[in-house]
C-alpha cells in the first residue's frame, strides 16, 4: 500500500476511535439509577471567577449503590457544588454532609428505564451515523487517490480494509449500547 491510502486509513481509525470514546462518555452521562461519578463529572462552578468542572475541585466516592459523596479539596466550595448538581435538574437528592455533598440517586421507574433505554438506542443510531460517514469520506478521498493514478488493485483493498475497520467500530458501539442497555433494565 502506497503512504497515502496508510494515512487515509490511520485517519479512519484515529476519527472511529475519537468518536467512539465520544459516545461512550455519553452513554455514561446516562443515569442508570445507580450512583456514578460520570454523572456529575462535567458540571461546573465558579471557581475562583472561572468555571471549572466538579471533578477538578473534589473527589468523588460511592458509598452504596445509590449514594455518592463528593469531597471538594476546599471545603468553602461544598455549598457551590451542591448548588450545581441541584440546579442541573437532574433529579438528584442533594445535600451538604459535614465538609462534603452527599448525593442520593433515586430509584428509576420502568417508564423512565423504557425511555432511557430508548436515548440509548437513538445515540446508538448517531454514532453508527458518525461513523460511516467518516467511511464515506474515507472512501471519497480514495477514489480520488484511484483517479490521481494510485492503481486500482490498492485502493479496492484499501476500500475492503476501511470496511473492516468500520465493521469493528460499529460493532464495538452495538456492544457499548448493549451493555448500557442491561445496565438500565436492571433493577
Amino acid at each position: 500500500m502506497t503512504p497515502a491510502i496508510q494515512a487515509l486509513l490511520q485517519e479512519a481509525q484515529t476519527h472511529m476511535k475519537k468518536t467512539l470514546q465520544h459516545y461512550d462518555e455519553l452513554f455514561a452521562k446516562i443515569r442508570a439509577g445507580k450512583a456514578t461519578p460520570a454523572l456529575l463529572e462535567h458540571l461546573k462552578i465558579d471557581y475562583y471567577g472561572a468555571p471549572t468542572p466538579i471533578k477538578h475541585l473534589a473527589t468523588f466516592t460511592v458509598q452504596d449503590t445509590r449514594t455518592l459523596l463528593v469531597q471538594p479539596y476546599e471545603p468553602q466550595f461544598a455549598k457551590s457544588i451542591e448548588k450545581a448538581v441541584a440546579e442541573a435538574n437532574l433529579g438528584l437528592s442533594v445535600g451538604i454532609e459535614g465538609k462534603a455533598v452527599r448525593v442520593v440517586f433515586p430509584s428509576l421507574t420502568e417508564e423512565q428505564r423504557k425511555k432511557l433505554v430508548k436515548q440509548v438506542r437513538e445515540l446508538a443510531e448517531e454514532a453508527r451515523v458518525a461513523v460511516r460517514n467518516i467511511r464515506r469520506d474515507i472512501l471519497e478521498n480514495l477514489r480520488r487517490l484511484s483517479k490521481d493514478g494510485v492503481p486500482e488493485d490498492l485502493t479496492r483493498k484499501a476500500q475492503e480494509e476501511l470496511q473492516k475497520i468500520t465493521d469493528k467500530h460499529i460493532a464495538e458501539i452495538d456492544r457499548l449500547a448493549e451493555a448500557k442497555e442491561q445496565e438500565l433494565l436492571t433493577v
